[in-house]
């Protein structure tokens, strides 16, 4: 599962200092071949003994008179410190934020300490600061104060210096020049997860994407080859979809331990991408074989992040795109995959009450109304193109225009580059009819012309059947077969 927005904060947090902000920054890129613009927020971040405590030194360019940090960060930080001009004073702070009077106007410096270990203690946030068995696990928004609000096209900028023996993993893209990492500045609030401390680290090449894992420390039974191999496998059957891993790189962090064999998945994007995954304690080889949770978590990188009246576009994509995935890959057999619709889907349907999907706050509208939409949409390209475009295609133009998990648009945008990829208009149509209204689907009809028999928790396929072509072709699209366009592993630095 994708975790949840933040915005809510950002907005309280901005009613609690009654301040106002001032909108600033730098100008817009130069075209051509002239190098980027320098960040409009440049943070160096030195990570002080067994990373408890960050030490930020930032410079701003016109940040305006607050900056802020992620809800409840506030009683950690301390030193706080500007110089907008005159050298370095002392520095108010007011709930989560540090007051910058005289930033309006001119660039200006800060600088600051966080006490993440305390924080990650206290808040026990996944989304804000978590404390796992010697590591620390925060977002930059919990440890980077921004301007509450920027100027469009702003971007910022960080590098992060660590003690020797303890490592830095982070979601955030990689800076364009100059080494560190760099974003979108109004992205910053939601900014994927990072880790600091003694984490096992590997790289995967797959294709020309990159996946660095990162795994805490925790009890575990299997090996970081293993681990490796786990990652690999996911990828591999979401670029069978996708046709590409669908981000340049992606940050998966492995937190050891629980009783489940695979714990809770969850992703985050906004200018990169991150899944965060729990690894339990006995999970064997033969658990991660079986697992389904961590190619979830991958079929998200395939997809902006929308509104979130969308958002079951969001989680029924990965519900539907999973067993499709690994069944193509051979991870699970075709039976097994389409006896995992006929059990799931029913739980999307409408009941008493229920209005369309978009802005549905229902477990199983959003994860199996949102599939159910999507297997709609894939039986439909496939009829009106005679089977010579699918589902596949649309994801791939949604991606080839820029629409991963790294950057966020509004649902039509996505909707209208998929039906310019297939050339037929089947998604913006379907999100009229199910988006809107109670739509209550005929599965037992759909099953009868797919050829799909349900019988004690099991299936069988009737290949007479009108759409059996369509249902045999849906899962055996091909993928990229093992050493083709995917590397070995080599050794370096949520779900329905």
């Amino acid at each position: 599962m994708r975790a949840p927005p933040r915005y809510a904060r950002e907005v309280k947090a901005a009613y609690k200092l009654v301040i106002a902000a001032a909108v600033a920054g730098l100008p817009p890129a130069a075209g051509g071949g002239a190098p980027p613009p320098s960040p409009a927020a440049d943070y160096a971040v030195t990570a002080r003994p067994g990373a408890r405590e960050l030490r930020v030194e930032a410079t701003f360019a016109r940040p305006g008179a607050v900056l802020a940090l992620e809800e409840g960060l506030g009683p950690f930080v301390g030193e706080a410190e500007i110089d907008a001009g005159g050298g370095f004073a002392v520095a108010a702070t007011r709930g989560d934020a540090i007051l910058a009077p005289g930033c309006e106007a001119r660039p200006c410096r800060v600088r600051y300490t966080v006490r993440l270990a305390d924080a990650a203690l206290a808040l026990r946030d996944r989304n804000r600061a978590l404390y796992h068995t010697g590591a620390l696990l925060a977002p930059p928004s919990a440890w980077l104060a921004r301007p509450l609000r920027p100027r469009a096209g702003d971007r910022f900028r960080f590098r992060v210096r660590m003690p020797r023996g303890l490592s830095f993993v982070t979601g955030v893209a990689p800076a364009l020049s100059g080494g560190g990492y760099e974003g979108a500045l109004d992205d910053l609030p939601l900014a994927p997860y990072s880790a600091f401390g003694r984490l096992e680290t590997a790289s995967l090449r797959v294709g020309e994407g990159l996946v660095e894992i990162a795994i805490a420390p925790g009890q575990r039974a299997l090996p970081r080859a293993a681990v490796v191999r786990w990652a690999e496998r996911a990828a591999r059957a979401v670029t069978g979809v996708y046709g590409r891993l669908p981000v340049p790189r992606v940050a998966v962090l492995v937190l050891p331990g629980g009783r489940r064999p695979v714990g809770f998945g969850t992703t985050l994007g906004h200018g990169g991408a991150s899944i965060m995954v729990w690894l339990g304690a006995r999970a064997t080889e033969e658990d991660l074989l079986r697992d389904w949770v961590l190619t979830h978590e991958m079929a998200h990188l395939g997809l902006p992040n929308l509104p979130r009246a969308q958002r079951w576009l969001e989680e029924g994509l990965a519900t539907y795109l999973e067993p499709v995935a690994r069944a193509r890959a051979g991870q699970i057999t075709e039976e097994e995959a389409w006896a995992g619709f006929v059990t799931g889907l029913p739980k999307g349907l409408p009941r008493g009450g229920d209005g369309g999907l978009d802005g549905t706050r229902s477990w199983g509208r959003t994860y199996w109304g949102g599939a159910l939409f999507y297997l709609l949409a894939d039986l439909e390209i496939r009829e009106r193109t005679a089977n010579r475009r699918s589902l596949d295609d649309a994801l791939r133009g949604i991606v080839a225009g820029g629409g991963t998990i790294a950057v966020r648009w509004p649902a039509v945008r996505a909707l209208e580059a998929g039906d310019r990829a297939t050339g037929v208009d089947v998604l913006r149509r379907l999100h009229a009819r199910l988006g809107a209204s109670a739509d209550n689907v005929d599965l037992a009809a759909l099953w009868t012309r797919l050829g799909v028999r349900a019988r004690s928790g099991s299936v069988t396929f009737d290949d007479r059947a009108p759409l059996a072509a369509i249902r045999r072709a849906l899962m055996a699209d091909s993928i990229p077969p093992p050493g083709t366009g995917s590397g070995s592993p080599a050794a370096g630095r949520s779900s329905p």
